[in-house]
């Protein structure tokens, strides 16, 4: 789990990656740099869930409450800048994954063709998408994979078109 002297330096290593241009940023950091900020914050709010009250639901509303708190910081943000983005930043190790992934898709877009509003609708759908690969997981560990549905064999009906009867001469 991050301390927050920890959480503090990865926040101030983001700060410092603002300068760097959007191609430079996804060549070192990859397309997946964004998606993995969102399951860290997802694991550090498993790990941050004290165990005896631990469930599925109650950490899955922790990271949708966690995730929709960064939301609103981010769309209150009227100037985008690097002091912006780092405002109203709780010191919780999922707050801190939650915000550099927001900064780090911001900085990951094209300069020029970039918005508060696309960020957050990207967020959301790197979000959602990983609640749904969260709950994928949940069921298969759970339930496990369950019969195999098998297809049954499609078996192509012959159809015999019956000839037209030869037309007699007279």
């Amino acid at each position: 789990m991050l301390s927050t002297s920890n959480l503090s330096t990865s926040t101030h290593e983001a700060f410092r990656l603002t300068s760097r241009p959007a191609s430079e940023l996804l060549h070192t950091l990859g397309p997946h740099g964004v998606d993995e900020l969102i399951r860290q914050m997802l694991a550090a709010c498993w790990r941050d869930s004290a165990p005896e009250g631990r469930t599925y639901k109650s950490v899955q509303a922790l990271a949708r409450l966690v995730f929709d708190r960064n939301l609103r910081v981010w769309n209150a943000i009227k100037k985008p800048s690097p002091a912006a983005f780092f405002e109203n930043l709780l010191p919780n190790p999922a707050d801190g994954y939650a915000r550099q992934a927001f900064v780090m898709c911001w900085m990951m877009l094209p300069r020029g063709k970039r918005a508060v509003a696309d960020v957050a609708r990207a967020m959301t759908h790197i979000f959602g998408r990983n609640l749904a690969s969260w709950d994928e997981d949940y069921q298969m560990f759970t339930k496990g994979f369950g019969p195999v549905k098998r297809k049954p064999a499609t078996v192509k009906k012959v159809v015999k078109i019956p000839k037209k009867p030869a037309k007699r001469r007279r």
